[in-house]
C-alpha cells in the first residue's frame, strides 16, 4: 500500500510539473521550434513557407508571441498562403500586446498611411511602444 502511494505521488508530481521539466518538449515547444526552422531553415530543415505557416499557426495558437509575429509576417508577405492584411493585423496585435517589439513596429507600419485618424493614432501608439523597447527600426523613424 505504501509503495502504491509512492508511485501514485510520483505520477501526480510528473503530471503537475509538466513534461518540459523531465526532458520532453511540449507540443508548444515543438511547434515554435518548427515554425522558425521552416521559415529560416536550419541544419535539418530547408526553408518551406507552407510548413512554416502550419507550424507557426500551431505555435501562435498556444500564445507564443514570437510565433504570432512570424505568422503575421507570413500573412503580411503572402508566404505560405495568400496575402491577408486582416489576419496579419490580428496576429501582430496579439504579439504586440505581449510586448513583442517587431510586432509593435509592424502595427505602426500597417496603420501609418491610413486615411482614418483612429488608425493613425494607433500607429503613433505602437511606434512609441516599439521605441520604448529600444527596437532599432522604430528608433530610426523621424
Amino acid at each position: 500500500m505504501k509503495r502504491f502511494f509512492g508511485l501514485y505521488s510520483l505520477i501526480v508530481m510528473m503530471a503537475i510539473s509538466g513534461c518540459a521539466h523531465w526532458g520532453v518538449d511540449s507540443e508548444a515547444d515543438v511547434a515554435a521550434e518548427n515554425c522558425y526552422a521552416y521559415r529560416y531553415g536550419d541544419k535539418l530543415r530547408r526553408i518551406n513557407f507552407n510548413q512554416a505557416f502550419d507550424w507557426c499557426y500551431r505555435s501562435a495558437r498556444w500564445g507564443d508571441p514570437n510565433s504570432q509575429s512570424l505568422l503575421a509576417e507570413l500573412y503580411y508577405l503572402g508566404l505560405g498562403g495568400k496575402q491577408d492584411m486582416a489576419h496579419a493585423e490580428q496576429w501582430f496585435t496579439k504579439a504586440a500586446r505581449q510586448g513583442h517589439a517587431h510586432a509593435q513596429f509592424m502595427l505602426y507600419r500597417l496603420y501609418f498611411k491610413s486615411s482614418l485618424a483612429a488608425q493613425r493614432e494607433q500607429a503613433a501608439y505602437w511606434l512609441k511602444q516599439a521605441r520604448e523597447t529600444g527596437y532599432k527600426l522604430a528608433l530610426q523613424v523621424p
